[in-house]
């Protein structure tokens, strides 16, 4: 990738903003990514996992350095999973606005009355629903706590 599309690349600048504690919503920095909370807290726990490397597709990360990846997507995961109790998760990797391999991980609820749709389905008004600072606050003290004892060596914020 030619060094002026690697400039355009709004991940790439979300991940310089978090490299330099410039960003709010950072819950983790892993190996291999970065784990933020999602804008969208319809779904309550939606959180995004940023792949370090810039590359358009997972099979252009190297082998070692993509199961890495892989794995942080499990476990953090997981750890949504502990703290939201949803009825299921949903992980999309599409690429198709910000061509940066990264994960969507969007806890969907019982109570969902569009379940079993597609989150983009649903009106952005709705999705983009903020939570109150406690409840944020505690959110991703939580998922924090739950990542780092999955991840050993996750850096947290104030670390």
């Amino acid at each position: 990738m030619s060094a002026a599309a690697h400039e355009k690349c709004g991940i790439c600048a979300t991940i310089e903003r978090l490299a330099a504690g410039k960003s709010p919503e950072l819950v983790a920095e892993l190996p291999n990514s970065w784990v933020v909370l999602g804008d969208a807290q319809f779904y309550r726990g939606y959180c995004l996992l940023l792949a370090k490397r810039h590359a358009r597709e997972p099979f252009l990360i190297p082998r070692e350095e993509a199961l890495g990846l892989f794995d942080e997507l499990c476990s953090v995961a997981a750890a949504i999973a502990e703290v939201a109790h949803p009825l299921k998760l949903n992980y999309e990797c599409l690429g198709n606005q910000e061509p940066h391999v990264h994960w969507h991980i969007f806890p969907r609820y019982q109570d969902d009355p569009m379940k079993r749709a597609p989150v983009w389905e649903r009106p952005a008004k709705e999705r983009m629903r903020p939570l109150a600072e406690h409840d944020r606050s505690a959110l991703m003290a939580a998922l924090r706590a739950g990542i780092s004892r999955r991840i050993p060596d996750a850096h947290l914020p104030g670390d």
